[in-house]
């Protein structure tokens, strides 16, 4: 089987109307993923291969295709389990180029499985 290269400017879908090649190329999200809070699965994902469980508050989420670098951006965001109390989410984000990063979740100060976990990460893959 032989591989080409396919140059183009432009990308038209039938439909959804075309895109500028760069914005493709830098400008889309490389990853993403909603999972439950759980983080037993995914509700939907993009360059992600599997989901962990860690503990409760944590996940981790591996990619089917690393970052090149760890200078990626990287947007997080997790739905409350309750309204009442203080939230707080982090990633450790330097993994991004070892294929896995870890979300955990905090709640009232503590870690708590929120309802959902999201994440994109926009950078270059490797």
């Amino acid at each position: 089987m032989a591989f080409g290269t396919l140059k183009a400017d432009t990308l038209t879908h039938s439909t959804a109307g075309s895109v500028d090649t760069n914005f493709v190329v830098n400008g889309s999200a490389k990853a993403w993923m909603q999972a439950v809070g759980a983080g037993t699965s995914y509700n939907d994902s993009f360059n992600t291969s599997s989901l962990t469980d860690v503990g409760t508050g944590n996940i981790r989420v591996t990619y089917t295709n690393n970052m090149s670098s760890d200078d990626s951006a990287f947007t997080l965001g997790h739905q409350y389990q309750s309204l009442s109390g203080s939230s707080a989410f982090v990633a450790n984000a330097g993994a991004m180029t070892t294929s896995t990063h870890e979300h955990s979740h905090y709640q009232n100060g503590a870690l708590a499985d929120p309802v959902k976990y999201s994440g994109a990460i926009h950078g270059d893959l490797a």
